[in-house]
């Protein structure tokens, strides 16, 4: 049977979560944890590590800040320029499945008075490897995760910029070892133990062996240490200074001009988060196979913490809008990962956890008519 936190919904199947001997899980003991930290002495201490990257002559941005368009990007970038003064340098790493209200949403952000390097990869390799990931890992956008960690780094060291400002730290808004929830730094450490994107199991540069040129992998692979050091390149959570209040962030970004869709996403019930590329309601339904949850048990847990919904309420969400599989992009999907209907529907059954889920005497999956499974339990059976 899947264990739930006795608080939010989050399972005891979620990668690197820990539950206390009340059957709390980390995510909701950092959240209380948030409630007692000093935030008026944390972004004292932004501030004063700010006055050490900040360039004076104005010959170079003071800082990198990956984007992707999203709400979080918005308030990182007018965050540093509007209340630190600082001037930065936005980097977007962007496949070729960017959707309409993501290039609007991009385009708002340079409208905002930004300046910003779009990078496109080559679509063949990148394609080639979604293709990979998604048979052998059972994860389609691995590419993209790989480069939106590695790009951002190579244009510091390119442009001779060494501070890069990322975002929230996953592992303090949604769970995980004590020491990752307080260190402040993103760095190759990080990306490789805990950015949870398989480079433990396979790094880019090993797609040699499956017909992809090392030179056409230069986008993935993260920079050399001494290449990282010869240039001071630090990257840092935004989140580890400023308290990470997504429904705060959320009012700010709309009156920056931040358009939410105009329908609820697949796999949740919001329309504010994930809106730049179509693929990764597939990404959250894989996750949901693995691990048995996906994008709306973070969004209820998360709402939950906050104190905006209950329990109970969250669980009714998660119900009803998790763990289908996605049809809006499906067509799109297929044709792009070059399979058949059946083909992917193989795959789905290869990476699904049969503990988490009901099967039948033959310990077959049981499906309904559209092929959605159902969990064994969606709470803790008393």
């Amino acid at each position: 049977m899947i264990k739930y936190c006795i608080e939010c919904l989050y399972p005891n199947t979620k990668p690197g979560l820990g539950f206390d001997e009340r059957g709390v899980c980390d995510a909701c003991n950092s959240s209380k944890m948030k409630e007692k930290i000093d935030w008026t002495k944390k972004r004292n201490e932004l501030s004063k590590l700010l006055e050490k990257f900040r360039n004076t002559d104005g010959e170079k941005y003071d800082c990198i800040i990956p984007v992707s368009g999203g709400k979080d990007s918005h308030y990182q970038a007018y965050i540093m320029k509007q209340e630190f003064g600082m001037n930065p340098l936005l980097v977007s790493f962007h496949p070729n499945d960017i959707t309409e209200i993501g290039r609007k949403n991009l385009d708002n952000m340079k409208n905002m008075g930004f300046d910003c390097i779009e990078f496109t990869p080559n679509p063949n390799v990148y394609l080639k490897m979604a293709q990979f990931g998604l048979k052998e890992l059972g994860d389609f956008q691995w590419p993209e995760h790989i480069g939106i960690f590695s790009v951002p780094v190579r244009i510091a060291i390119a442009y001779k910029i060494p501070l890069i400002v990322w975002g929230e730290n996953p592992q303090m808004e949604y769970g995980g070892p004590e020491q990752i929830r307080s260190s402040p730094y993103l760095d190759r450490e990080w990306n490789e133990k805990h950015g949870g994107y398989f480079l433990d199991k396979i790094k880019p540069e090993d797609m040699v062996k499956y017909g992809i040129n090392k030179k056409d992998l230069k986008a993935y692979i993260y920079p050399s240490d001494e290449q990282v050091q010869n240039v001071g390149v630090t990257g840092i959570f935004l989140g580890h200074y400023l308290k990470w209040d997504i429904f705060k962030q959320l009012e700010l970004v709309k009156k920056l001009g931040f358009q939410e869709d105009d329908e609820i996403k697949e796999g949740t019930y919001d329309s504010w988060e994930n809106l730049d590329v179509k693929y990764t309601v597939f990404h959250d339904y894989f996750k949901f196979l693995k691990y048995g949850f996906g994008r709306a048990t973070d969004h209820a847990s998360i709402e939950i913490r906050e104190g905006r919904i209950t329990r109970d309420k969250g669980l009714e969400l998660v119900k009803e809008y998790e763990g289908k599989i996605p049809t809006k992009y499906l067509k799109d999907f297929l044709s792009d990962a070059d399979l058949t209907e059946e083909q992917f529907y193989e795959i789905c059954d290869r990476f699904t956890d049969r503990k988490l889920f009901k099967v039948n005497s033959e310990n077959e999956l049981i499906k309904d008519e559209f092929h959605n499974i159902e969990k064994i339990n969606y709470d803790n059976v008393v």
